[in-house]
């Protein structure tokens, strides 16, 4: 029977990205500080502008506008999974802590991102609707949405794009003693992909276990390999550890 890969790129609930920090508007959140809301079936923005004119318009004829204000608006639609992933802010969190701010007399606000293409929406924003629907097919969603709650923080970013093309680690091989450690480093190419991460794992964790970080400590005196694999793209490279006695 084949085992193929599952690329969980294709689902929706990967696809569809709006991001979350908690904080206040005079500092931005880290690149780590900010996860997913939740796994999304849809998102929507809207500017909104608002517009004036006048009438007594004399140049041939056209009617000229000129936009006033912008009530920036992001709508996000999500699943309500009942264990909340480790990577995602989770909506039973994000329900709380609406409830929390509105009951302390406080603006429920967030830092809020939305993916679009090869941009990137960022603002601190208020949660201005959070409603959840139990759907027919026993799915059962949410919907919320944002307004700005700062105007200084909206910010346009481009994103990069570049996707993964392969993965080095080095050293290739490497020795280890029994109880020792040995720091193994992945390299993502290009240097201009925009997810970097790699995930490591040991073909034999009796012979060496590897962290996340890529250090490897001996456990018994055997030949074990340590592979790094891209979490975007699923590209792969290995190093081969001669575990020796204490």
């Amino acid at each position: 029977m084949a085992q193929c890969k599952t690329d969980n790129t294709k689902l929706f609930g990967r696809a569809v990205i709006l991001e979350v920090a908690d904080g206040c508007s005079g500092t931005v959140p880290t690149e780590a500080d900010f996860k997913l809301l939740a796994a999304g079936t849809s998102k929507t923005f809207d500017m909104n502008p608002n517009t004036t004119n006048s009438s007594a318009d004399d140049t041939k004829g056209w009617v000229e506008n000129v936009v006033t204000s912008n009530d920036l608006t992001l709508s996000f639609e999500g699943e309500v999974r009942v264990n909340d992933k480790s990577d995602q802010y989770g909506v039973y969190k994000f329900i709380k802590y609406y409830v929390n701010e509105v009951n302390a007399a406080r603006q429920p606000t967030l830092w809020v991102r939305m993916h679009f293409g090869q941009i990137m929406i960022q603002a601190y924003m208020v949660i201005t609707a959070l409603s959840n629907d139990g759907g027919t097919d026993d799915i059962v969603t949410f919907s919320t949405e944002f307004k700005v709650a700062d105007g200084s923080t909206v910010s346009i970013e481009d994103i990069d794009t570049s996707e993964v093309t392969s993965v080095a680690v080095a050293p290739n091989s490497a020795n280890v003693a029994v109880g020792a450690t040995r720091q193994l480093t992945a390299s993502v190419s290009p240097s201009t992909a925009s997810n970097q991460s790699v995930n490591w794992s040991s073909s034999d964790t009796t012979l060496a276990t590897v962290d996340s970080k890529g250090l490897v400590t001996g456990v018994k005196a055997g030949n074990v390999t340590i592979t790094a694999t891209t979490t975007d793209g699923g590209k792969t490279a290995t190093s081969a550890i001669t575990v020796t006695a204490a």
